[in-house]
């Protein structure tokens, strides 16, 4: 075998996952550090994984893009909106996303979308006071 097969890599990325969570468990770390084996790429025998840490507390990048841009946009992050059924919740901001920057998270399980800025303006534009 020469080449790597999606099947054989999903189950990479499982096995790695894995044992970088077991990895920080036992180290001076622990508890304050997430793991996460992300994207990876490949060509014939060789395969590509992204690793993201984060710092509990801290805000990842989509995190804090939300919150400026939402801003921007008045859009109210605490709003949770009834789409087709579903709950959902703003949650990120994708900064390099030109058509469907918006990513929203369905509360029932945790799935995340992404939406264009017509569909987030919408649905979590913030109240206007009304000015007597």
């Amino acid at each position: 075998m020469t080449t790597f097969t999606r099947s054989q890599l999903n189950e990479l990325r499982k096995q790695l996952q894995s044992a970088l969570d077991g990895a920080v468990d036992t180290e001076n770390i622990a508890g304050n550090i997430t793991i996460d084996v992300g994207n990876c790429s490949y060509r014939g025998g060789e395969a590509t994984f992204k690793v993201k840490c984060l710092l509990k507390g801290t805000k990842t990048r989509e995190q804090e893009d939300l919150e400026y841009y939402a801003e921007l946009h008045k859009l109210d992050l605490t709003k949770i909106a009834k789409l087709q059924g579903e709950d959902m919740s703003l949650v990120g901001y994708k900064a390099r996303a030109r058509k469907k920057p918006w990513v929203l998270q369905r509360l029932r399980d945790g799935a995340e979308f992404v939406c264009e800025d017509r569909l987030a303006s919408q649905f979590f534009k913030k109240e206007e006071a009304n000015a007597e």
